[in-house]
């Protein structure tokens, strides 16, 4: 529960909240939920859950693109992160990085859990690579902003799942953080779907806006809904990346914003 004073208010000082639109993936029930925008600094700022024998590393090769070793890829953030693949009613699929926030809690890209006519997945499918023989995970609730499903809205590029199994508690999920700056060195982590294994690549901030930020960090296909990571601030998420703006030669994240934050907060451990 948090202090009035730490929510969100409009002119008028009434609160502001977000609706996000819920689909339950076993019955196919779409429902609305609005949640209060809050601006605390314990939903701001959240840290990871890193488990015993699961620990951080330091960046590895320059700041190009560069294939994760297999054998850090248990180690966090990496163990945290996954792929992701959405199926619609019409047989078409999508295919996206993700990862954990919460023990079965996962954020991904908006555009990876909406199909081209506008639906929510009737299936999703989480799975780490080259991690042994650990069971796919299913999806089982999907949400996405009101804002992004029935306006495609850029700014809200974002949504999250639960799946059907607590492998968070073994592998660590990831905080957040509302804290970055022009210059800011982030990293974008993901998979590409060519080369089809987890990359990464490192460089920095160059525009903020009100619910984006844009950086001259490498990405392609497959890495949509990957962390923007700041590695400084204990491999804290920024942004969620969405897409490349080619006239700026930057790609571009949605990043964590109030409004983000109250609701990785809300679906934590739920």
């Amino acid at each position: 529960m948090h202090r009035a004073g730490e929510n969100y208010a409009n002119d008028e000082g009434k609160e502001e909240s977000i609706v996000m639109i819920e689909k339950d993936l076993t019955s196919g029930e779409e429902t609305t939920e609005k949640i209060i925008i809050s601006t605390g600094e314990d939903i701001l700022n959240v840290e990871a859950y890193q488990p015993e024998g699961v620990a951080p590393n330091m960046v590895i090769g320059d700041d190009d693109r560069a294939p994760v070793p297999d054998m850090l890829l248990s180690l966090m953030p990496y163990s945290a992160i996954g792929r992701v693949r959405t199926t619609f009613s019409d047989g078409s699929g999508k295919l996206g990085t993700g990862f954990l926030f919460g023990p079965n809690d996962v954020e991904t890209a908006g555009h990876v859990l909406l199909g081209n006519n506008g639906e929510l997945p009737s299936s999703i499918t989480f799975w780490f690579q080259n991690a042994g023989p650990l069971a796919d995970s299913s999806g089982t609730q999907v949400f996405i902003p009101e804002e992004y499903k029935n306006n495609k809205n850029p700014d809200y590029d974002w949504g999250v799942f639960h799946i059907n199994t607590n492998i968070g508690n073994n592998r660590g999920y990831m905080g957040w953080t509302s804290d970055v700056s022009v210059n800011t060195v982030v990293q974008v982590i993901g998979f590409d779907s060519v080369q089809n294994r987890m990359l990464l690549a490192g460089g920095q901030v160059k525009e903020i806006r009100n619910n984006t930020i844009r950086y001259n960090v490498d990405a392609s296909d497959g890495q949509s809904g990957s962390p923007v990571v700041n590695r400084v601030l204990d491999n804290r998420m920024v942004a969620i990346h969405s897409s490349g703006i080619p006239a700026a030669l930057l790609n571009q994240g949605n990043k964590v914003t109030p409004s983000m934050a109250s609701v990785l907060n809300r679906y934590r451990n739920e």
